[in-house]
């Protein structure tokens, strides 16, 4: 029996056109109810993101504070909701917008609905074990290897599902379509050499490095990038052909540069001096698609476009992301991929500052965007909620820009005192104390946006549920 008779004997081939059954959903296919569900778990999530996040931030400030996990535990739950929300956000955002591109529903709706409770299971089961203490030690990957395993069976049936839909509507691809399914199949091919472990350091830093930076420089970039084109060809922001034009740049130069200028996390671990020049020349070009993407929404917002509510508060979380990436990805992740800098700043806050900023500005802001996009389907806000929902994005961009500046401020402090004067770590991270206490000020502000968005989704989601 062939591998595909027996996925579809196993699943069932359940394609529909024109099922929804709810008209105030708006939505025409199955495929797009079942990403709903992807959303509204991812933005749970993030919720409680926010939560974890400030209280690891208060025991750096604080650290004999009664805890029931350690530090180093709650920073890898922190880290794994990091990669994690956006993950399952992703999915359903990319379920919704292939589906919305060609005109067809999903290949198996019962694929779709296995994969989300098989990786809510396993990330689940990641929290839990990490909570409990039990963990490898591994920096990034502190989970066990099984939960891994099953994280990325998940991602597998999700591409696989989505290569169907596009085999079985290959006269109506199009390339945001292509090029978001080529994103999940990445995220699967990134993931699965990290289930093993590697006695050899230098491999073994290697391999973290390619779902460190390729998940979010690479293969989340791709899925978004097709996300991007299609709600500006929808609003009217700019024309089919010019982001037709700017996704195929975008692709080139998200797989070249991306998987090359991973090189610059190569720098300091035993690879030759050749990758530090690599590593700077194609951390340079990854900026390219992210000034003309700023250059295409200028030109496009110029024309005003006539949006509504609902999607204004969409384009709202996009133009932040732009500015975050602008400037905590593109320039700040440039400044520190310089390889004279880099021996210096490696390894402090900056770099922290710089992860907070990119992982908003690249991936972040985009997903609670989509999110949004996709859950609001069917229902205009009021001019109260969209007022909220502003409310809650300016506090989300307040707080990450003052934890970003707080934490870069005190990267720099440790870089010139501890690293170039060689003054005492732990009298240099006294010194730094107000930057901490300024950053969980910022978190404060950030979790308390994070809240209020979450409530106004999951009004809209039951909105958009019961009519």
């Amino acid at each position: 029996m062939k591998l595909s008779q027996w996925v579809h004997q196993l699943f069932g081939h359940q394609k529909r056109r024109g099922t929804a059954t709810s008209p105030s959903n708006a939505t025409s296919y199955y495929g797009q109810r079942i990403s709903r569900r992807y959303c509204l778990a991812a933005v749970s999530l993030f919720t409680l993101q926010g939560i974890v996040a400030l209280l690891g931030a208060v025991d750096l400030i604080i650290p004999d504070l009664p805890s029931p996990i350690p530090f180093e535990y709650g920073r890898a739950v922190h880290l794994g909701l990091a990669v994690l929300w956006p993950l399952i956000g992703t999915m359903g955002i990319a379920y919704y917008s292939v589906v919305q591109e060609i005109q067809s529903d999903i290949y198996s709706p019962k694929i779709a609905r296995w994969q989300l409770w098989l990786v809510l299971f396993f990330s689940f089961s990641l929290y839990a074990t990490l909570s409990l203490r039990i963990g490898n030690g591994r920096e990034y990957f502190e989970g066990l290897p099984l939960i891994y395993l099953g994280i990325s069976l998940s991602i597998a049936l999700g591409a696989y599902n989505l290569l169907r839909t596009l085999i079985s509507a290959k006269s109506r691809i199009t390339p945001a379509a292509a090029i978001t399914t080529a994103g999940i199949c990445s995220l699967f091919l990134f993931l699965i050499p990290n289930i093993f472990t590697y006695q050899n350091p230098i491999a073994d830093e290697a391999v973290k490095f390619w779902l460190v930076h390729l998940w979010e420089e690479l293969a989340f970039e791709l899925t978004t990038a097709g996300f991007i084109s299609y709600f500006y060809v929808l609003t009217g922001i700019a024309s089919k052909s010019e982001m037709q034009r700017w996704l195929y740049l975008e692709a080139t130069l998200t797989v070249v540069a991306g998987f090359f200028g991973t090189a610059h996390h190569y720098y300091w671990i035993g690879f030759p001096a050749y990758w530090l020049l690599l590593g700077l020349v194609f951390s340079i070009s990854e900026v390219i698609p992210v000034f003309l993407l700023v250059f295409l929404t200028y030109k496009g917002l110029k024309k005003h476009p006539k949006l509504n509510l609902r999607l204004k508060l969409s384009l709202w979380f996009i133009l932040s992301s732009l500015i975050h990436n602008l400037i905590g990805a593109s320039l700040l992740g440039l400044l520190i991929s310089v390889p004279q800098i880099n021996l210096y700043m490696h390894g402090t806050y900056l770099t922290s500052g710089h992860a907070h900023l990119a992982l908003f500005g690249a991936l972040g802001f985009l997903v609670l965007g989509g999110i949004y996009h996709v859950l609001s389907q069917g229902s205009e806000p009021t001019s109260e909620d969209y007022k909220t929902g502003v409310i809650a994005i300016l506090l989300l961009n307040i707080g990450l820009l003052t934890m970003g500046l707080s934490l870069i401020i005190a990267g720099f402090i440790q870089a010139y005192l501890w690293r170039m004067l060689g003054m005492d770590f732990v009298d240099v991270h006294a010194l730094i104390q107000p930057y901490l206490i300024i950053r969980s000020l910022g978190g404060s502000l950030f979790t308390l946006g994070d809240l209020i968005f979450g409530w106004q989704v999951y009004k809209v989601w039951k909105k958009t549920t019961l009519k």
